[in-house]
């Protein structure tokens, strides 16, 4: 019994699309320079949101009505 299904036609187009690009000079470096930078840019996402601007809630035990 065969534990993989058959890979759908997306897979293939997208498996032929990436060995074709693979094959090209200079595409797999790139792509290794691609990588790191997304690993070093998600690192860097806790230091955004702490930095980002929040809004400053004020909050009253009383409503001021007259």
């Amino acid at each position: 019994m065969n534990d993989h299904p058959a890979k759908s036609k997306r897979e293939r187009e997208r498996a032929a699309m990436l060995e074709e690009a693979l094959s090209r000079p200079g595409v797999r470096q790139v792509m290794e320079v691609y990588q790191n930078w997304h690993k070093a840019d998600r690192a860097m996402e806790p230091y955004r949101l702490a930095a980002k601007q929040h809004e400053t809630v004020t909050t009253s035990d009383h409503a001021n009505v007259r």
